[in-house]
């Protein structure tokens, strides 16, 4: 069956999509529509309209002289960024805490656990246990409404786009501690301890911004 325009513009919108994700399509880099458009098989006009709705996602942006570009981050943005997870993260870890299974639990537990006594931690595959780490924490606090503003304003997306922001030797013990007072039932602590690991990154974040000025 033929799909409609609106139907290739929404697969335009999640092909592109995916490339960004997959850093197959890189912060900066340039998006060359012709090529793209043959690269998916599909013509321009969808790629336009996916291109579209992935720029009002502020996933790509069009810089004037420049063209479209797959958005790179400046540091007061990935410092708003880390505002809006130190706020919304603190209260997905509380409902988590309260409302999870323990076997919910025993799988956030085991998430970390190839890369204990590991000296040589991948930062690609750590860097992926993170982003699953924190989805999990968000998507099992069981409040809809706070799940869907991080999906809506692309927050979990933008977290895995800007990478690592400190080394996993130092985070790793940070992420045991968290789930250990999850574990625990203790809620007080297990924010502390969320709102303490970001905050770090931030503070190094506002450091390098310090460093370069």
């Amino acid at each position: 069956m033929k799909l409609s325009n609106i139907e290739l513009g929404k697969k335009a919108y999640e092909e592109v999509k995916k490339l960004i994700t997959s850093k197959q399509l890189k912060p900066g880099q340039k998006i060359v529509q012709e090529k793209l458009a043959e690269q998916l098989g599909i013509s321009r006009t969808p790629l336009r309209s996916g291109l579209q709705m992935l720029e009002a996602e502020s996933l790509i942006e069009s810089i004037p002289r420049r063209g479209v570009v797959v958005k790179e981050f400046s540091d007061v943005e990935i410092l708003e960024i880390y505002d809006c997870r130190i706020a919304l993260e603190s209260m997905a870890v509380s409902l988590f805490t309260q409302k999870a299974s323990q076997v919910q639990i025993d799988i956030l537990s085991k998430l970390f656990e190839p890369f204990l006594d590991n000296p040589e931690i991948p930062h690609d595959k750590y860097q992926k246990t993170d982003s699953i780490f924190h989805d999990t924490l968000i998507k099992g606090s069981g409040n809809t409404f706070l799940y869907n503003l991080f999906r809506k304003g692309n927050l979990l997306v933008c977290i895995d786009l800007i990478g690592l922001v400190r080394p996993p030797s130092e985070t790793l013990q940070e992420h045991l501690d968290i789930i250990s007072a999850i574990d625990r039932r203790d809620v007080d602590a297990a924010c502390t301890l969320i709102k303490e690991h970001l905050n770090i990154s931030k503070k190094r974040i506002l450091r390098n911004m310090e460093d370069e000025a």
